[in-house]
């Protein structure tokens, strides 16, 4: 951790992820791979709500939308959610921190598809935040996770990469569990109840 940086805290992730998008931070941009895969795996939306936790600059959301689903994005950084609506107007982007905010804030009780690309790995309480999406996921909906996770074969783990003990506790207790390999680092998985 770099001694200018705040720790991740274990709830309120907006003290750590604002300063972040307010240097100008940006993140893997997601690809045609990426988006077939999604698009594969989750169909069309036929309205059905979906959300986007950690949506960033909203290109996830975005997307899930043009799938078809009602898609919300949300986001604990300000910053983050601005750049969001200036990239895709038409997208439901909100600020909303998922690990601390009340759900009943959301416009939907549950949802089809719940998405968190590239947010996982940074719950400070993983076993709350999985807890919150199972509560929040409608029966036969999809969980769908996109993370970075540990390849041994390129060293030693960098810190935005999930490890094993994340990845079990991400694939655990779920009925279906399915991975899609980006890369041998960069994986997508759909996880149902």
């Amino acid at each position: 951790m770099s001694p200018t940086r705040a720790p991740y805290p274990a709830r309120g992730a907006a003290s750590y992820w604002e300063p972040v998008w307010q240097r100008g931070s940006r993140y893997r941009a997601i690809d045609r791979a990426e988006t077939e895969a999604l698009g594969r795996h989750l169909g069309a939306g036929r309205s059905r709500p979906a959300l986007d936790i950690g949506c960033g600059e909203g290109a996830l959301t975005a997307h899930l939308a043009e799938l078809g689903y009602r898609a919300v994005g949300v986001d604990c950084s300000p910053t983050a959610v601005a750049s969001a609506r200036v990239r895709h107007p038409a997208a439901d982007i909100r600020v909303f921190d998922f690990d601390a905010d009340d759900a009943a804030l959301l416009p939907h009780p549950a949802f089809a598809v719940i998405t968190c690309r590239l947010v996982y790995r940074w719950a400070a309480d993983k076993s709350g935040f999985l807890s919150r999406v199972r509560a929040l996921l409608a029966p036969g909906g999809v969980f769908w996770v996109v993370t970075s996770v540990h390849d041994p074969s390129r060293g030693a783990p960098r810190p935005w990469v999930c490890d094993a003990a994340d990845v079990e506790l991400l694939t655990t207790g779920w009925s279906k569990v399915h991975v899609h390999e980006l890369d041998p680092s960069f994986h997508c998985y759909r996880l149902r109840p």
